[in-house]
């Protein structure tokens, strides 16, 4: 891939560089990278941001597809045709997810990563994010259960680890986890607890093992029971009590009201909540479309999608980039906050900040600017335009 672009942003009220407050300001990336000045005059593209928010391109680490594609699929195009949905809607870093499969599946994909990030064919390509297969089948939502094993079958399966591997979601609460958490954790991995009834202790357990991350809260995740006297939490209450994880939301507007919203922010703060789009195969399809997500079919609507008898969501359909103005309008949250939500947090949470995830010197050149009711305008990725979406869709 050839060197980046050149570009300054100017005018626009910067979020997430030096200064670490919002401001007026200009960007400067040289040869695809944020930096103080750029030497080469003739070739750098000028961007007017005026009353603009300029912000580090999107970090999305919970997306399963876009355009009737998922990421188990093994073809190289449809993972291309996906990322390039997703990037055209500000997202320039993901990490691709895989929700559960059968181990040939699984395999397959993760080979499809590795040839893509090797011959650098996708380059908003950040890894791969296995969701599941180790989680518990109570909590398995659209999950197929014939995809569904054991952390030691799992285990066995990731030995040696797959260089493109930068993140699992499991359920602590199985036994052998223990031992995949520790491996995992122990070679870089980052761990993620979802799809699982574990208890507060289980959940501490799993932190002190190396787990850092919560998987999408309220769903996936069991909930306060009271079997006799005593009221025991679940993952959720022991989620939203917990200390020095990050977690994510799913802020489409569909899957969680402003209340629960504004509740995950106030409890972990937008330096510890991400949020994520948990797109799916129906993103970018028209309304009324079928698209298939695990073991279920999903039907698009306008905004969501759910399950062919209209019973349940069937995942998101929105990218990242659409949700920012939504989380705005449902918490009251800051504009910086919001973009930290989308940028900072999820790089720190996958360990790529501030290379991802910021405007700093010796961060990628990847940038978005947004209007002030926070829909994208345009993308930038290493210092070159991408086309940008209109806010009614891809």
């Amino acid at each position: 891939m050839s060197a980046g672009g050149c570009a300054v942003i100017r005018s626009g009220t910067v979020i997430g560089a030096r200064s670490g407050r919002p401001g007026v300001g200009d960007v400067v990336i040289c040869r695809g990278v944020v930096r103080d000045r750029c030497p080469h005059d003739d070739d750098r593209l000028r961007i007017d941001a005026s009353g603009c928010v300029v912000g580090p391109g999107l970090v999305d680490v919970h997306v399963h597809g876009a355009l009737g594609h998922d990421f188990t699929e093994p073809d190289a195009a449809a993972w291309r045709a996906i990322l390039g949905a997703h990037l055209s809607a500000g997202t320039t870093t993901a990490v691709a997810t895989l929700a559960s499969a059968a181990p040939t599946v699984t395999a397959a994909a993760l080979g499809t990563a590795a040839a893509l990030l090797t011959d650098q064919g996708a380059p908003t390509l950040a890894g791969v994010h296995l969701e599941g297969p180790c989680i518990d089948a109570a909590q398995r939502g659209a999950h197929d259960s014939s995809g569904l094993r054991s952390p030691a079958e799992l285990l066995r399966e990731l030995t040696p680890l797959p260089a493109v591997l930068r993140m699992v979601t499991l359920a602590p609460e199985l036994a052998g986890a223990d031992e995949l958490i520790s491996h995992l954790s122990g070679n870089g991995v980052r761990v993620s607890v979802g799809h699982s009834s574990a208890s507060p202790e289980v959940l501490e357990r799993a932190r002190s093992l190396g787990a850092t991350h919560l998987a999408h809260l309220w769903s996936g995740q069991s909930t306060l029971t009271r079997p006799g006297l005593a009221r025991i939490p679940g993952l959720l209450e022991a989620s939203l009590a917990s200390e020095g994880l990050s977690a994510e939301v799913i802020a489409d507007g569909r899957h969680l009201p402003g209340t629960l919203l504004t509740i995950a922010l106030r409890c972990f703060g937008p330096d510890r909540l991400c949020l994520v789009s948990d797109a799916t195969a129906g993103t970018g399809l028209a309304v009324g479309r079928t698209f298939r997500v695990g073991a279920a079919t999903g039907r698009v609507h306008d905004g969501y999608a759910a399950t062919e008898d209209g019973g349940s969501l069937c995942g998101s359909v929105l990218p990242l980039g659409m949700t920012l103005a939504r989380m705005r309008a449902l918490t009251g949250a800051p504009v910086a906050d919001v973009l930290t939500m989308a940028t900072a947090t999820p790089a720190r949470t996958v360990g790529l900040y501030p290379r991802k995830g910021a405007l700093l010197p010796g961060s990628d050149g990847d940038a978005v600017i947004l209007t002030p009711g926070l829909e994208i305008r345009d993308v930038i990725l290493a210092g070159r335009p991408v086309q940008a979406v209109t806010p009614d869709g891809l």
